[in-house]
């Protein structure tokens, strides 16, 4: 069995711009956002400069311009985004392509991390991400006896690794789901989040980046990313809580996130905590895609003040008028379970 020590392996530096091995160039597209055309079903892939979701911004009609072909590393220069896409896409601006003759997932996920590190001399400015100075990066691969890349290494390196981390994963036990109705079934009535028969409306506490001090307990910040984690703090306020739904009212203005661990929250996001007994992950997941849907209405400036909120109507699952908070523990138990199903399909197939 072959070894997956890496220090095990003799290793040489290669270039990127090494044409017998890499086939790097500019994307066949790059279409500004602005200029993308919805004609048809939106199934293609458009890559973006994004950090996010493998760097796909969202899924487009079929253009008028060239795809580009999957099974191939996309690298954004200046924002040092690298991702591997194993479908035909489209992409937006400054996108690069790197190919191999050998490529396949585990090839792209063993050279990722060293392009990631050479990127990281690459800057805005005078030493600007380029695609000529990309090709002038040089990186360490490990070799066979002829000093070759040793794509066979790599490739099992990364395949018993993934393997490793499939069976350390333990994915939830099944759902105990005894109602199966949709939303189709329910009857629906409006409520005020200023109802404190159903909602409590709690402020956050200033808290800057100078006066923080650095530990373990999550600082909810204004943003739509990592679960409103914005650091990692040891303070203590009186914003301290859990099993709460942090809502933006500032900066990602109405992105909320549900936070059942112990938490302190920036002045910029407000806590919604339901007045009811035994209230749990589920019945807030529910009222966090309720809340969303009043997005469009807010922006930066014209924040979802504690006044808005308190007055913004919404729509929930009624039972005899009053909100059927059971109706919506079951349907989003039916919705984890239907992600759980997938991940696990995933897993046996990996």
């Amino acid at each position: 069995m072959m070894s997956i020590d890496l220090n095990s392996h003799k290793w040489a530096e290669f270039s990127l711009g090494d044409t017998e091995l890499f086939d790097l160039h500019a994307t066949l597209n790059g279409i500004d956002k602005n200029k993308l055309i919805h004609t048809t079903k939106k199934l293609h892939p458009y890559i973006t400069r994004s950090d996010k979701n493998n760097g796909l911004d969202m899924f487009i009609s079929k253009q008028k311009q060239q795809m580009n072909k999957g099974n191939v590393i996309s690298i954004g220069l200046d924002t040092q985004t690298v991702f591997y896409q194993p479908y035909d896409f489209y992409t937006g601006q400054n996108i690069q392509i790197l190919k191999t003759p050998v490529m396949n997932k585990e090839i792209a996920f063993f050279l990722i991390p060293l392009i990631k590190k050479q990127l990281e001399t690459l800057s805005w400015g005078g030493n600007g991400a380029t695609l000529g100075r990309l090709k002038k990066k040089r990186i360490m691969l490990p070799v066979d006896d002829h000093d070759e890349p040793d794509w066979k290494f790599m490739e099992y390196y990364i395949h018993m690794k993934t393997k490793q981390i499939n069976n350390q994963i333990q994915l939830p036990h099944s759902n105990n789901i005894t109602d199966k109705h949709s939303l189709l079934d329910a009857d629906w009535g409006e409520f005020s989040l200023g109802d404190r028969k159903y909602f409590d409306i709690l402020s956050g506490v200033r808290l800057t980046k100078k006066d923080m001090h650095e530990g373990s307990r999550p600082f909810v910040g204004a943003t739509d990313g990592n679960n409103g984690i914005t650091a990692w703090t040891s303070d203590v306020n009186s914003s301290l809580d859990e099993n709460v739904l942090g809502v933006n009212y500032n900066g990602s203005v109405v992105e909320n996130h549900y936070h059942p661990y112990e938490a302190i929250f920036s002045d910029d996001v407000k806590r919604i905590k339901l007045q009811i007994d035994h209230a749990n992950k589920y019945h807030y997941l529910f009222l966090k895609t309720i809340i969303l849907q009043q997005k469009e209405k807010y922006a930066y400036g014209y924040k979802f003040s504690a006044t808005r909120m308190n007055a913004q109507k919404i729509m929930l699952p009624v039972k005899q008028g009053e909100p059927d908070w059971a109706f919506m523990e079951q349907f989003m138990r039916q919705k984890e379970q239907e992600v759980l199903q997938n991940s696990r399909t995933l897993f046996e197939n990996l």
